[in-house]
């Protein structure tokens, strides 16, 4: 495999892969073109609207997040290491208060994606980086916490989740996934994504509802899983939740 590989979005047909791994997914660009014309006609729109990326920090998500900017007039990023909510109150009224007042009261769309990788063999949860002779680990922060489970998962002193002052972030990481799945050590890497995916489904629409005016500040959050193939990226669609005028409505992620 070349070294020389790098990650492109313009892409359309999914190799089988992909699609037998991740039933349903499509082109990243092409996944975005769909969300923002189906979104646009449910009163989403391109500057009315201030887009949020919730996804992992790697680099190889760079493509994801530069294309959600580049449709939607800049977002707002949510980013931290294994795209967990971990942004939190803050980062809601942050974005709450950046947010454009064009129809008179914010409208924030939600890009929810956890990412994994798989190499042409079928291997998943890694990616061949450029400049690489060998694959990495994709997603590293969430591969490197279900090594540190496996390898605390019978220590009685490993109980007391702390968080490490010199690896804050990855200890918060630990404890989240700890605390909602128990025992992860043994989870594929395509299932421990999915359940990252419904953590932050569910962790970010809970402090959308708790921290804004249901009535007054309009949601769209759209949860999928980004698939770093070996030729670019693809997305797998799962849910598009929409909070409207207090109206919670959802539908499949495909549409």
């Amino acid at each position: 495999m070349s070294v020389e590989l790098f990650y492109s979005h313009a892409v359309t047909t999914v190799p089988d892969v992909v699609s037998t791994h991740f039933p349903g997914a499509i082109g990243l660009t092409d996944f975005l073109d769909r969300k923002r014309i189906w979104l646009q006609g449910h009163g989403f729109r391109p500057g009315d609207a201030l887009a949020v990326t919730a996804c992992c920090r790697d680099e190889i998500v760079s493509e994801f997040r530069a294309e959600v900017r580049r449709q939607w007039n800049w977002a707002f990023d949510f980013s931290s290491l294994s795209a967990l909510p971990l942004a939190g109150a803050t980062g809601i009224r942050a974005a709450i208060d950046h947010a454009p007042r064009i129809m008179g009261h914010p409208e924030i769309v939600v890009f929810a994606l956890p990412h994994v990788g798989i190499l042409e063999d079928g291997t998943a949860g890694h990616v061949m980086r450029r400049g690489r002779s060998r694959p990495t680990t994709a997603c590293g922060s969430l591969m490197a916490a279900q090594r540190w489970a496996a390898a605390t998962a019978h220590d009685p002193t490993a109980t007391d989740l702390v968080i490490d002052p010199t690896d804050a972030e990855q200890s918060l990481v630990r404890i989240h996934l700890r605390r909602q799945l128990g025992d992860f050590s043994t989870m594929s890497p395509i299932a421990l994504t999915e359940h990252v995916r419904e953590l932050m489904l569910r962790g970010l629409w809970r402090q959308f509802t708790e921290l804004t005016d249901t009535l007054t500040v309009d949601v769209a959050l759209i949860s999928a899983v980004l698939v770093h193939g070996h030729d670019g990226d693809y997305v797998q669609p799962k849910v598009i939740r929409l909070r409207r005028a207090g109206a919670v409505s959802e539908t499949s992620g495909g549409v």
